[in-house]
């Protein structure tokens, strides 16, 4: 049997992957590789919709972040990786147990698709998923403090996260963009209240 090697980028190891699902693609995986041992688009995010005939052949017109992920049968975890659906760019894999991984697989994208991204304007909107896009006002407020054609083009909304390792929410029907989880700075004391203290 011919082996061939998986494809790269996001949409095209997409279409590679549900091809192979369903016994549909010339090319096989290497034998004994089940299809979700291939990387593909985790489901619900960004072009992970079920494509089993391909993607749209025209990609976005500026970089859209999305995961990778695979089965890696013998180990405790899944593998992630982030990737972009304008162009063939994939990220490392990073280390660390599930939601780490996933977390920083996803902020990799974002340093791909939004370099800079981190200095956004953080909003401690803890709504819920659908109020965001309803309130006009408060997303023009937080708009603003996005680099001109950002918004646009899908940036993330920066939150600050509830509890430690909050995974990032990806895009839905009534969140057009990421939601990424950032840690709360720790409070430091100021002098006058540790003065107190003694």
């Amino acid at each position: 049997m011919t082996t061939y090697p998986e494809p790269r980028g996001a949409r095209t190891r997409q279409s590679y992957y549900w091809q192979v699902r369903n016994q549909r693609s010339r090319t096989r995986p290497v034998r004994g590789v089940h299809a979700c041992e291939t990387w593909h688009i985790l489901h619900g995010h960004p072009g992970g919709a079920y494509s089993d005939f391909g993607h749209d052949p025209t990609p976005p017109e500026h970089h859209t972040p999305t995961l990778l992920t695979r089965r890696t049968y013998g180990q405790d975890d899944d593998q992630y990786r982030g990737g972009c659906l304008a162009c063939d760019w994939e990220g490392d894999v990073p280390p660390g147990p599930g939601h780490a991984a996933c977390n920083a697989a996803i902020a990799d994208a974002h340093d791909h698709a939004f370099p800079g991204w981190r200095a956004l304007p953080i909003t401690p909107h803890r709504g819920e998923a659908w109020d965001l896009p309803r309130n006009q006002l408060l997303w023009a407020q937080i708009a603003a403090g996005y680099p001109r054609g950002w918004a646009e083009a899908g940036a993330p909304l920066v939150v600050w996260s509830r509890h430690r390792m909050e995974p990032h929410q990806p895009p839905h029907r009534r969140r057009p963009r990421y939601e990424l989880r950032v840690p709360k700075p720790s409070r430091q004391a100021s002098p006058a209240e540790q003065a107190e203290l003694f």
